[in-house]
């Protein structure tokens, strides 16, 4: 084979012959030169989509299509220089840019109009089974990880979603059917590898850049810097006890049945439970048309469905969900001991996803989240589920996420994660099949009923994985009393503030001082934080 040949070098070749094919006043609609593209494409390892190029209309979409972007070019990064690249190209040419992962940001921050960074392909998994700690690119998907740590018998708090990435995921918290017995996802982090808007790289652990090891985990995706890789450490965790009980929400009776069923939860399996520890649960109001597994389907109907994975001794499983299926109206659709990876994917999938999809047509949603700190009434659940049952079939679906065990013992200063106190995250989707129209309006209508439903109960945090495009006050509602804390750090690490968004941390001219907070986080490191800028390495504050 000739020296000269290079696979890079033929397909960048062929790519910005293509691009010399299209007009120049194509490239002045999309505000960027071309020559700027082809100085970036040769120094890049991964490649530069434009609009009209093969996949275009299919790279730019992220998970929610209500969140129509076309960007201006996606630059898909496969190795950290090519992230190193598109920021220098950003930075001197004043382009807007995102940063997408998996494209799961819930307000549609993981996309725009300008520069799309996509560092997806950052996706290596490394597992040390001897030290028990792995080290992951922010790419990587939780179907990827957990299938790799299946192998070794061991697990970190994930995601539900087998296509959700590391990178937002970890940055805003991350929750997961073991985060009462684990922590969340955020809290089994040893360190992060991050790439600085002057492209310089550093570590960030509780000995490096310890403040800003402390803002990225909780602190949100795109704030501070684009996360390159996170080390993890990891437990054992093989066969879990899993289980599935529903109850019909159809009528008053069944209604009182339901609010009962939450009356025994909040008593024996909230807050103060003897299971809190080992024991997550995920409560939620969808419609489905199969109850009993291998049964046909019937119409759909709304119900109340409690999944449960618990990690301690299986042989305890029947006993814990006993006074459960003791009350009226339970339906038990299956318990069973499976390993974690398993268990994970059937949870809310078995015997029918939650909420049924039908047809391959894109479902168009809008999601809220609602932190609750109070037990409610058995006349507070009732109207809640009644409310529910005012949707159109298969147009809602709302879950609470139990928080509890190892999530509440942690400290709230810990990390940027504050919604440490809260019984449940509270969450309600809206889905509705045409992005404009009569369709969109009432599913924005119907969740701003639920939205005044739960204001009484709502303690004024939001789930910031959850965000919500619009939000008021966002900053109280995501990052509370650490906000004034994590501007001063925002100002620190990116004082041009380059990595900036609609719902992004306030730099610290923000008037945020009389917010206070900040004497907490430094408490959590026995030590002040100096904000004075800068990396030094010298320096484990930085």
């Amino acid at each position: 084979m000739p020296i000269s040949y290079s696979k890079k070098k033929n397909r960048d070749t062929a790519l910005l012959q293509s691009w010399d094919r299209k007009s120049d006043a194509s490239f002045a609609e999309l505000g960027i030169d071309k020559n700027i593209l082809k100085s970036l494409q040769s120094e890049l390892q991964g490649k530069i989509v434009l609009p009209g190029d093969p996949g275009y209309n299919t790279d730019r979409m992220i998970a929610n299509p209500i969140f129509d972007y076309y960007p201006a070019a996606i630059i898909y990064c496969d190795v950290e220089t090519d992230v190193l690249a598109s920021l220098a190209t950003a930075r001197q040419y004043g382009l807007v840019f995102e940063i997408r992962s998996g494209g799961h940001c819930t307000a549609g921050f993981s996309s725009g109009p300008g520069l799309l960074i996509d560092v997806s392909n950052l996706n290596s998994i490394v597992i040390d089974a001897v030290a028990k700690t792995a080290t992951v690119g922010t790419g990587v998907t939780f179907g990827d990880f957990n299938k790799q740590l299946n192998l070794y018998g061991l697990h970190v708090p994930g995601g539900e979603c087998p296509d959700v990435c590391i990178g937002g995921y970890v940055q805003g918290g991350g929750y997961g059917f073991t985060s009462c017995t684990f922590g969340m996802n955020c809290d089994n982090v040893l360190s992060m590898k991050v790439m600085l808007a002057d492209g310089s790289i550093v570590v960030a652990s509780p000995s490096q850049n310890y403040d800003l090891w402390w803002a990225m985990r909780g602190g949100t995706g795109g704030n501070f810097s684009v996360l390159l890789s996170v080390e993890y450490k990891l437990v054992d965790l093989t066969d879990v006890y899993g289980f599935a009980l529903i109850w019909p929400l159809t009528g008053a009776t069944a209604l009182s049945n339901a609010a009962d069923a939450m009356m025994l939860l909040q008593e024996q399996y909230m807050d103060t439970s003897p299971w809190a520890p080992y024991l997550t649960l995920q409560v939620s109001t969808s419609s489905q048309s199969v109850v009993i597994p291998g049964t046909p389907p019937g119409g759909l109907e709304p119900y109340l469905l409690i999944r449960g994975l618990f990690t301690g001794d299986p042989s305890l499983g029947p006993q814990i969900i006993a006074p459960l299926q003791a009350m009226p109206g339970c339906i038990t659709q299956w318990t069973a001991v499976r390993r974690y990876i398993v268990m994970n994917q059937i949870l809310l999938s078995f015997p029918q996803e939650m909420p049924p999809i039908f047809g391959s047509a894109p479902l168009y949603e809008y999601k809220a989240s609602r932190y609750v700190s109070q037990k409610l009434g058995q006349q507070d659940w009732q109207k809640i589920f009644a409310y529910f049952c005012t949707a159109k079939p298969n147009a809602a679906y709302g879950y609470l996420e139990f928080y509890g065990g190892r999530i509440a013992k942690s400290q709230p200063n810990e990390s940027a994660f504050v919604h440490r106190k809260a019984l449940y995250n509270s969450v309600m989707d809206v889905f509705f099949a045409e992005p404009t129209g009569t369709a969109e309006a009432e599913a924005k209508a119907w969740l701003d009923g639920w939205k005044a439903l739960m204001e009484p109960y709502w303690d004024g945090e939001i789930y910031q994985n959850y965000c919500e495009l619009g939000q008021q006050n966002y900053e109280q509602a995501y990052w509370a009393w650490a906000t004034p804390s994590l501007s001063q750090i925002k100002g620190k690490y990116d004082p041009t503030n380059f990595f900036r968004f609609a719902q992004q941390v306030p730099m610290p001219d923000a008037g945020l001082s009389d917010w206070g907070g900040l004497d907490q986080v430094q408490e959590a490191f026995g030590q002040p934080i100096s904000f004075a800028g800068g990396v030094n390495s010298q320096d484990g504050n930085g």
